[in-house]
């Protein structure tokens, strides 16, 4: 039986998150752009607030790219994108278990 503690966390985790909705609008408008000049390469989008436009940076490394947006120091939030056609579908299930 859920606790009134995890319902209360679980109705936060269905809301819409407004920035990274906004960093993939941004890698999406820009993605055939990015396929043609940089295809399987890795998008560094970086959130640093609510009036500024994401910053788009391109690495080789996924790993490097990750270590680039937490080393920013305005980043707010961020996220990484393999720049390919079109994105993987990965389908994540619980097992049912309680935590």
């Amino acid at each position: 039986m859920e606790s009134t503690d995890d319902v209360g966390v679980n109705a936060l985790m269905t809301l819409p998150d407004t920035v990274l909705t906004r960093l993939e609008a941004r890698f999406e408008k820009l993605r055939p752009a990015l396929v043609r000049e940089h295809p399987n390469q890795w998008a560094l989008l970086i959130y640093r607030g609510s009036k500024r436009v994401p910053v788009l940076d391109v690495w080789a490394d996924e790993w490097d790219a990750i270590r680039a947006g937490y080393a920013d120091p305005q980043a707010r939030r961020f996220c990484v994108k393999q720049i390919i056609e079109t994105d993987e579908d990965v389908f994540v299930s619980s097992l049912g278990a309680w935590h």
